[in-house]
């Protein structure tokens, strides 16, 4: 189990490894942003799915000359190793219209390649899907859908069979089941798992083989009666993704155990699974378009019921909320969810407008602390 954890620590840590490993060997890697694209396409077509994240300890120097202020700062720091060519082992890249920042930078990259031809960057493709929850809006997804098959069988040279969309269809859901299971882990009481140590097994999912990570992941579970139980204040998190561990660090050192969040690279990336009662087009299609692991939906309210459900579910006594600066959606949602958990006797904290890279961390450290204190002092 231990060798198990260290290899999902080396991943999480050493996140293009697989993939450049995988085109070291003559593959192809198809790196994506967000989590509202199809890995289960890219696995069909036979090319390595990568999900992109930003770098909260490097600067953004050479972004920032063309790039305003006021972007999601991962998507920055993104726009940032892409200019600096951190992803020269993409072959491809993938750009949802899942939010603002992200359909942007899809037209920022366009001018890049304009004006600087010579700069090492990949073909990219903006996956042009909507997410209002109408049937019309249906039709248009799985139209977009074939299309981004047709691009993705273009660039693997073969065609993508129904045969090879359930079996990786099959591969995917099998992962999330298993990181169901460590999800478990984390809502027993006591927790037998870190929201720390969470993030380093469920982020590997998003970097490496999906059957590699299956194998690491069973070696792990058939072990975990050994694991030590946590015995921190259990509280889940909201609010903005989270793609390092710095902010989780900080707040379990202060006393508290995160036993759930609602964001997608943590418990949420395994919620839903792609349902194999129909077509694989159709259900690929209605996974991502009705149960993409993401907080930012339409119509709003939904968010409200859910930090609510996640929260009992885990048996949360606190909720911290994490919002980084211009990442508006989560914002819109806490006056409500705020409202919803305090009504229901499960106190809150939020820090607002934060640094991709912490800063003031004395001053966070001091109030979470605070914060948990004063739950043990009511239970």
């Amino acid at each position: 189990m231990l060798e198990a954890f260290e290899k999902m620590k080396r991943h999480y840590r050493e996140r293009s490894s697989a993939a450049e490993e995988w085109k070291k060997n003559g593959g192809k890697v198809v790196g994506y942003i967000t989590h509202n694209v199809p890995e289960e396409m890219i696995i069909a077509a036979g090319l390595f799915p990568f999900r992109m994240s930003g770098d909260p300890f490097e600067t953004t120097q050479i972004g920032d000359e063309t790039m305003e202020y006021f972007f999601d700062p991962s998507v920055r720091s993104m726009y940032n190793m892409l200019l600096t060519e951190k992803f020269d082992f993409l072959d491809f890249l993938v750009i949802p219209h899942s939010n603002d920042s992200a359909f942007k930078l899809y037209y920022y990259l366009m001018e890049v390649k304009r004006i600087e031809p010579s700069l090492n960057l990949p073909d990219f493709y903006l996956l042009d899907m909507l997410y209002t929850k109408w049937f019309a809006t249906s039709l248009y997804n799985r139209e977009k859908m074939l299309a981004f098959k047709g691009r993705l069988e273009a660039l693997a040279g073969r065609r993508i069979s129904n045969a090879d969309l359930m079996a990786a269809i099959s591969v995917a859901n099998e992962n999330k089941r298993l990181l169901r299971r460590i999800s478990d882990l984390r809502k027993k009481n006591p927790p037998r798992i870190s929201g720390t140590e969470a993030l380093q097994i469920i982020g590997p999912s998003m970097f490496m083989n999906k059957m590699d990570h299956n194998r690491i992941l069973e070696a792990f579970l058939s072990e975990t009666d050994s694991l030590p139980p946590k015995d921190g204040v259990r509280v889940s998190l909201e609010g903005s993704q989270i793609d390092h561990l710095q902010f989780y660090e900080l707040v379990e050192s202060c006393g508290a155990t995160i036993v759930t969040e609602s964001h997608s690279w943590g418990d949420r990336y395994a919620a839903d699974l792609v349902d194999t009662s129909f077509g694989p087009i159709e259900a690929i299609t209605e996974k991502y378009h009705l149960h993409s692991p993401s907080p930012r939906a339409y119509p709003n309210g939904g968010e409200k019921r859910h930090c609510l459900d996640i929260a009992k579910d885990a048996d949360a006594q606190g909720t911290i909320f994490f919002l980084l600066e211009w990442d508006d959606a989560p914002a819109w949602d806490y006056p409500a969810q705020k409202k919803v958990l305090e009504e229901n006797g499960i106190p809150t904290l939020c820090f607002r407008m934060q640094k991709y890279l912490l800063s003031d961390t004395e001053r966070m450290k001091s109030e979470i602390e605070s914060f948990v204190d004063s739950i043990r002092k009511r239970n």
